[in-house]
């Protein structure tokens, strides 16, 4: 009887599991397919938004899970404009047992094929994102799958980042992994990053050594370029692990407009410059970016450097050393407001010569940078027969105070030393002229502080080829290599507020102290003066001879962008020219007059004063229309002599007999009696 039992109840086993062994096959076989519903919940529950897996749905689970779909859909969360987040269309997934139950939180994928997949990426300036998903802080981060063959066939991307200003199509596929010989990736972006135009493509061999993060996964090799804004980077090497170290080596060919342009692409401040071309390489092992330019034109200017840049303080920092065969000035013109960075000219008022175009002055809140400066030569312009050789100097950038400072240069015997500053740290890029904590209108602060010593003008300045061809057509026998002779010296320090050249100069406030001692004054600039100015100011000369210039002092004051003279005189052998009155930045307009006394003439034979009056653009230069008075010549010279009194030991250190600008003193003080 017992037999009998346990012969039933080993029936009834046997037949249970041979119906669930059928059941098995059947379902496997069959697919699974009772799993779908079951599986979008989950996935919903998990992701907190809606989930479809499309049909056909195919299941199998021997010898490892293997997932086929008709097609997968993930929508975008709530509150985001989105139609959807994924869109796959037939999804291969296979994993292996052995790598589901490791213990390193590593999800292993062994393939994954899709045929098509379009993506919806949406960032708001909060930071949200449509990528976004719940997160457990009680269990570690998982890291990024690693799969062993990865395909897709034809994949798209569309990217609306309001918080990084991206507006984006990316196109991309990819078939590699270790049933592919030679795999190939590529992807094509077309849209607007910064409110610049953006365009690229980056062909490599294969996604997946970023995706394995496995020790010694072959690094992925990268040939691509990049337009953005009028800027071509061409590149060429090779990228690994980068969600881990994100090593980076690779040769690069970049040209554009302006490297403006170029740092914002990068979200570095750079200047606004001439047409660029930048040729050197990259290489990242560490968390330090290093980056070599063997050959930076800038323009005319001949560069080159070397930097790091370390993103991982809060404020990224950039340090290396900027050096040059050759730097032109005028190739930073239009970091001045001379012309846009989209290479556009600027349009120029009709009654204004300094450029009001605000500077890309809040980019230097981006990072920090202390970078030395070391040019050997350093071109002036046309009006200067030589240039600086050479210029040194410390950049440093800080919170975003930017200072050029320890500047040292030589030119013509003399040297140029100080600093340059820029206080931009409450500026936000947002809003250039925004507000500071304190509720008022936010300005960047400038600082001048630069003095230049025994510089010889003879060597310095010459005159241009243009007026050397006209004098000689003229007949001029004797035609000077300069229009000014002797040694200046001199002193500045200013200081502003604005946000473009003309709000620097409108805002001006300091001191401007310059002297030549020993010098002489060409034919030429007399001449240009015109026969009534010359006459008027006693400078009438004879032939090709130069007028010497005993001593000429320039001290202003400058106020809210007004600048007046403490002292402003010429003193030659034949006259004493004295300058009053005030020169406005702000407004761009003129009103000096220029008053002479002829030496050893009477004072009441004094000549009728001149009013320099008008525009930077048109300058009007006509006598004084009240009858001519000594007493004009006296007021002015009384008004310089103490002045001039208080300055004259710095200026000119020589004793009271051997001193060139003493006997300009004695002569004043002889006009005020």
């Amino acid at each position: 009887m017992a037999i009998r039992k346990l012969g039933t109840a080993a029936r009834i086993l046997l037949g249970t599991l041979a119906a669930l062994l059928i059941a098995l096959i059947v379902c496997e076989v069959i697919g699974w397919p009772f799993l779908r519903l079951p599986a979008e919940r989950f996935m919903e529950k998990q992701l907190e938004r809606s989930v479809r897996l499309d049909a056909p749905f195919r299941l199998h689970l021997l010898g490892g899970v293997k997932l086929n779909l008709g097609g997968l859909w993930i929508s975008a969360p709530e509150g985001f404009k989105a139609p959807y987040l994924i869109d796959a269309k037939k999804v291969n997934l296979e994993l292996r047992y052995s790598d589901l139950f490791k213990r390193d939180n590593i999800l292993r994928i062994k393939v994954l094929k899709v045929s098509q997949m379009d993506a919806y990426l949406e960032r708001h300036k909060d930071g949200k994102s449509s990528w976004q998903f719940p997160k457990d802080e009680s269990k570690p981060e998982r890291a990024f799958p690693r799969i062993a063959t990865l395909v897709v066939e034809k994949g798209t991307a569309t990217v609306d980042d309001q918080l990084g200003r991206a507006d984006l199509k990316l196109a991309f596929a990819t078939t590699e992994g270790r049933s592919n010989a030679q795999p190939v990736s590529s992807v094509r972006v077309d849209g607007e990053l910064r409110e610049h135009p953006i365009k690229g493509e980056v062909v490599t061999n294969g996604f997946l050594p970023v995706a394995a993060q496995e020790s010694g996964a072959p690094p992925i090799q990268s040939k691509g370029w990049i337009d953005y804004g009028g800027i071509r980077i061409d590149f060429d090497g090779s990228v690994s692990d980068l969600l881990g170290d994100r090593k980076i080596k690779a040769k690069f060919d970049v040209k554009g407009p302006s490297l403006g342009t170029l740092g914002d692409l990068f979200n570095i401040a750079l200047p606004t410059t001439e047409p660029f071309q930048l040729k050197g390489d990259a290489n990242r092992e560490t968390e330090v970016l290093q980056v070599n330019i063997s050959t930076a034109n800038v323009g005319e200017s001949d560069l080159a450097g070397s930097f790091k840049y370390d993103s991982r303080p809060k404020r990224p920092r950039l340090e290396g050393d900027l050096r040059g065969k050759k730097f032109v000035l005028a190739d930073l013109g239009p970091t001045f407001g001379m012309r846009k960075e989209d290479d556009g000219e600027v349009e120029a008022h009709r009654s204004r010569i300094i450029p009001n175009r605000p500077l890309n002055l809040p980019t230097l809140n981006r990072f920090d940078a202390k970078v030395a400066v070391n040019l050997d030569r350093v071109e002036l312009g046309r009006a200067f027969a030589r240039p600086i050789t050479p210029f040194k100097a410390q950049l440093s950038l800080d919170a975003g105070n930017l200072a050029l400072a320890k500047v040292y240069a030589r030119t013509a015997d003399g040297t140029l030393s100080g600093t340059i500053a820029v206080d931009a740290h409450e500026l936000k890029e947002a809003h250039q002229n925004g507000e500071d904590a304190s509720g008022k209108k936010a300005e960047a602060a400038w600082r001048i502080d630069l003095a230049w010593k025994d510089i010889e003008l003879g060597k310095w300045l010459q005159v241009s080829q243009d007026r050397k061809e006209q004098a000689r057509r003229e007949g001029k026998k004797d035609i000077p290599d300069a229009y000014i002779t002797g040694t200046l010296n001199g002193k500045t320090k200013l200081s502003g507020k604005g946000h473009s050249t003309a709000d620097l100069l409108s805002s001006l406030d300091g001191e401007i102290s310059m002297y030549v001692n020993k010098g002489s004054m060409s034919h030429l600039i007399i001449e240009a003066l015109g026969l009534d100015v010359a006459q008027a100011l006693g400078l009438i000369i004879k032939g090709d001879e130069s007028l010497p210039m005993h001593c000429a002092i320039m001290d202003f004051k400058s106020r809210q962008g007004v600048i007046t003279p403490n002292v402003a005189l010429i003193d030659t052998p034949v006259t004493l020219i004295l300058v009053d009155g005030n020169v406005s930045l702000a407004k761009e307009r003129l009103a000096l007059r220029m008053a002479a006394k002829p030496k050893n003439v009477s004072p009441f034979t004094v000549r009728s004063p001149l009013r320099v009056t008008g525009t930077f653009l048109q300058p009007k230069v006509r006598p004084e229309a009240t009858p001519i008075a000594a007493r004009i010549l006296g007021s002015v010279a009384l008004a310089f002599v103490n002045p001039l009194a208080a300055i004259l030991p710095f200026i000119d250190p020589g004793s009271a007999q051997q001193s060139s600008c003493a006997s300009a003193l004695a002569e004043l003080k002889k006009q005020t009696k």
